[in-house]
């Protein structure tokens, strides 16, 4: 018995002494190949025509984006589920914009995609060309709560919550065409590549590079962080632009409490401005005038209004300003801006002369409302110094307004005045001037190393014209030109002397044989010129220079259009020395020849 019971108790231990199968490591591994076979094998089964109508209804139709595929579909699973697709078109018919892709790759998220359900995670495009059509009432990325800007950071945190949304896209070699309301309004963007991320709870990162209008461009913002955004306190966000030699910076912060709004610094550096006009091809830069660099520098509001510059300083070539300026938008989508500054000193170098034929008046028709104002302490001008100088600029309507004054009413004080309203001819122009105290050798001076006429008085002047460039506007002037003068003097150069030249000019004097070749000279304690102006032509009505038996009779005409001056001078004849005289001056103005005789 106790034998028996032995052996019963040591089969077990033979048992023991042997290893159980591994049969769960097996079976893992054994679904883990199976997994990756047909993770990798599956996609392959599928056919062409099933991947692209999966693309084009579930997942751009959840985006609510039309879509369409010309080319190959590759589908992989492993390492993460991704698609890859070359020849794709996508409509987004509400923002009015078309994106055709030479190559896509839209990286998936792998637990919808167990769900049934398809998120892009990050999507990828190359040899891109995306073709935006602006808003007709502009583009706002500020508007207002139910606006773009608004409504797409409510999207953004939407999705966030859900899990659902893009994290990255990137660009490489793509084109970018944004459409304005006619094609010289189109801004292209070439050869764009960059990255833009913004993962969740993380702050938005983007890095662009290209090309527009010629001119290398690079963008790089950092920030706002989504969960910060809808914060009363808002979230830090920077942006740095470079175009070409242009640089802009904006630091601030950024809060949606409702509407989108940016408070920070902005900075402004572009050496030509001339370049900087180049960008849009509705507005060109003077042929005739000097470029300017000009800086840009103080805080700046970004509201669903628009933007406000406020404690900001402007600086032109070598000289400063300083105040504030809003920019609005108006209903019909074109830009509106505001403001007040004041300089000490506005220094600017002599004014070129201008090419008449040249210059095309603008047509008043789409353009931005302006009202500005502007107060100057001292102005110089290629060293003519004037004091207290306001400008006040008005366009609205179509119509400009333009305004200037200088001087005090104790001291005598200028005024100009110009109106201009569109015109089936060009433009309709209205010029009102005048002066209580103008020194007219220093007028003249500009014209002539001695000026004939000096002294001092005042000047009033009405005329009208229309045109559609300055040369045809001159030859159309009309109106009224009075000048009064008090204690002054006429003196007439002697042969070889220049009177009004600017150059190599001749003066020659005739006078009859025998007499003594001597300098009229003349000082007047009083002097008066009426002038008529018509086609062009300001004829002297009525002209004399001091009184009684020494006033001299002033006669002749002043052609703008031909920029030519005929005018002559006759005395009381006592002595051969005081015969009738007389100037001429033939044009352009920039290189005139002066002639004087009988």
């Amino acid at each position: 018995m106790t034998a028996l019971d032995d052996t019963r108790q040591a089969a077990p231990s033979d048992h023991l002494d042997r290893e159980p199968m591994p049969w769960r490591p097996i079976l893992i591994g054994a679904a883990a190949i199976l997994l990756a076979a047909v993770a990798l094998i599956g996609p392959r089964l599928v056919s062409r025509t099933t991947l692209a109508s999966m693309i084009e209804t579930r997942l751009c139709g959840g985006f609510g984006v039309e879509c369409s595929l010309a080319g190959p579909i590759h589908v992989r699973l492993l390492p993460y589920p991704m698609i890859e697709a070359k020849g794709l078109t996508l409509t987004i018919p509400q923002a009015k914009a078309t994106v055709r892709a030479a190559r896509v790759e839209a990286e998936l998220r792998a637990l919808p995609l167990l769900l049934g359900r398809i998120s892009v995670n990050h999507l990828d495009l190359a040899g891109a060309e995306i073709d935006i059509a602006a808003p007709p009432g502009g583009m706002r990325l500020f508007a207002s709560a139910d606006g773009a800007g608004a409504a797409l950071v409510d999207a953004l945190v939407g999705a966030d919550k859900l899990g659902n949304r893009l994290t990255r896209i990137s660009l490489d070699s793509s084109r970018i065409l944004i459409r304005g309301e006619s094609p010289r309004h189109n801004v292209a963007l070439e050869a764009i590549s960059g990255v833009v991320a913004w993962p969740q709870g993380e702050e938005l990162f983007a890095r662009v590079s290209g090309f527009m209008a010629g001119q290398a461009l690079r963008l790089r913002i950092e920030g706002p962080s989504l969960p910060d955004l809808t914060r009363s306190g808002g979230a830090p966000m920077t942006v740095n632009a470079i175009l070409g030699e242009d640089e802009f910076s904006y630091r601030g912060r950024l809060v949606k409490a409702p509407d989108l709004v940016a408070a920070g610094t902005l900075e402004a550096i572009l050496p030509s401005v001339k370049r900087l006009l180049t960008l849009s091809r509705g507005v060109s830069w003077p042929s005739f005038l000097p470029d300017q660099a000009l800086h840009i520098g103080g805080q700046a509001f970004v509201t669903s209004r628009g933007i406000d510059f406020e404690n900001a300083e402007f600086a032109v070539g070598r000289s400063r300003f300083s105040g504030g300026m809003s920019l609005r938008m108006t209903a019909d989508g074109r830009p509106s801006l505001s403001g007040t500054i004041a300089a000490q000193l506005v220094d600017l170098d002599s004014l070129p002369p201008m090419p008449f034929g040249q210059i095309r008046l603008p047509s008043l028709g789409r353009v931005p409302d302006l009202d500005l104002r502007m107060s100057a302490r001292r102005v110089v001008i290629g060293g003519v110094r004037f004091d207290g100088v306001a400008a006040g600029l008005i366009l609205a309507d179509h119509r400009l307004d333009l305004s200037m004054s200088q001087g005090s009413p104790a001291e005598g004080s200028g005024k100009l005045r110009i109106i201009a309203m569109p015109d089936p001819q060009g433009l309709a122009v209205k010029l009102q001037a005048s002066s209580d105290t103008i020194d007219i050798g220093s007028a003249l001076a500009h014209l002539s190393s001695r000026p004939f006429l000096s002294g001092s008085g005042g000047f009033n002047m009405v005329l009208e014209g229309r045109g559609g460039d300055l040369e045809a506007l001159t030859r159309s002037l009309s109106g009224k030109a009075s000048l009064q003068m008090k204690k002054g003097a006429l003196s007439i150069p002697d042969e070889g002397e220049p009177v009004m030249s600017i150059g190599e000019d001749q003066t020659r004097r005739d006078v009859p044989e025998g007499a003594p070749r001597t300098t009229l000279s003349r000082r007047f304690s009083e002097a008066n010129f009426v002038g008529v102006a018509e086609h062009g032509i300001l004829s002297l009505s009525e002209g004399w220079i001091g009184e009684g038996a020494t006033q001299i009779a002033i006669g002749g005409k002043l052609d703008l259009g031909e920029r030519s001056l005929d005018v002559s001078l006759n005395g009381s004849g006592e002595t051969a020395a005081e015969a009738p005289w007389r100037l001429r001056m033939t044009g352009p103005w920039s290189a005139p020849t002066v002639a004087s005789g009988k």
